[in-house]
């Protein structure tokens, strides 16, 4: 089971879809959303972004309204970075960028503009040192 949107709840408002990495929630503001369970990376943005709670997660709960977690962020320890690029390469919201630097492993580092991440995570599954940490 994926995440999945309880309509009856749900004021189709649209953050779910703005927001989801994968695109995988998809509909018209205003009248209906849905997630489609082949699309969904289940990072769980859409379950957090949902200011009525109306998103189930895969174990069938949904957070209490007005009870969001504060939202975690990548980070990069550039001293820890190979400068492989993977994370940049595969981060949904374009939110890595290389630093190009000679004197460090590789011929640079990676480094998160918190601004653009959402938090999803998919750059940790990806480092091959440990350097991306979701905080």
């Amino acid at each position: 089971m994926s995440y999945e949107i309880v309509d009856a709840d749900c004021i189709a408002c649209g953050l779910c879809a703005k927001n989801c990495p994968a695109g995988a929630v998809s509909g018209k503001i205003k009248v209906h959303f849905e997630i489609d369970p082949t699309l969904c990376d289940e990072c769980g943005t859409c379950f957090e972004y949902c200011p009525k709670a109306a998103i189930l997660d895969p174990k069938g709960k949904r957070r209490p309204p007005g009870k969001k977690k504060k939202r975690r962020k990548s980070s990069i320890d550039p001293s820890v970075c190979a400068g492989c690029q993977t994370c940049f390469l595969n981060c949904p919201q374009e939110a890595i960028s290389f630093i190009r630097k000679k004197g460090l492993l590789g011929n640079g580092y990676c480094q998160v503009d918190a601004k653009l991440c959402i938090g999803c995570g998919i750059c940790t599954e990806f480092c091959i040192t440990g350097a991306v940490k979701l905080e």
